[in-house]
């Protein structure tokens, strides 16, 4: 395993990711070739089969889900590394990773323009989705940064209000209730929707 260098893992993450030399080679800038012997080497390194072919499919092996499950540790431990290099020299840099529900795309991007203005060395990478899957990203902690209206019953989890979201309901101006200053619910209640 000593011979085992960065590059080569970068190499594996890329073909498990893709399940394919070839799209690991395209998203790293490298020839087929190259991608190739770097996992001749990295699998001559740890001494097992990393990937095993079953038809025009690569999966991985025991052994190689275990290398990536490591892989991805190494490659957190030195992007935290990285920024708190950076910290120390004084630059905000790293990345922010923020997963919000469909309704958030309105106001975040708003929150993120003077954030990014502040702090030009952070990238970003905002994802919009359901409610559900943003609960599964928490529930994974694949983000720093979570928006959802209705939060989790978890009670590990640090919950801030950023907004109030008013609902208004909407009528014709012919209505009965459309001028009204102030409807009760009851009143509401009755209506048809």
């Amino acid at each position: 395993m000593k011979q085992a260098t960065l590059h080569q893992l970068q190499v594996f993450e890329a073909i498990a990711k893709h399940s394919s030399f070839t799209k690991a080679a395209e998203e790293l800038y490298l020839t087929q070739p190259t991608v190739s012997q770097q996992m001749k080497q990295l699998t001559k390194a740890i001494g097992m089969p990393l990937f095993e072919q079953l038809g025009k499919r690569l999966y991985l092996t025991e052994a190689g889900e275990e290398v990536l499950k490591s892989s991805r540790d190494i490659s957190e431990r030195f992007s935290d590394l990285e920024m708190t290099l950076a910290n120390l020299r004084g630059m905000k840099q790293g990345k922010l990773r923020i997963s919000a529900i469909t309704t958030a795309k309105y106001f975040v991007p708003r929150l993120l323009g003077p954030f990014r203005q502040r702090y030009p060395g952070i990238t970003i990478a905002f994802q919009v989705t359901n409610r559900q899957q943003v609960l599964d990203r928490l529930e994974q902690n694949l983000d720093d940064l979570y928006f959802i209206g209705q939060p989790s019953a978890s009670s590990d989890i640090v919950v801030r209000p950023v907004m109030e979201n008013p609902l208004v309901v909407v009528a014709p101006h012919n209505h009965p209730l459309a001028h009204e200053k102030s409807i009760s619910l009851k009143q509401m209640a009755e209506e048809p929707f």
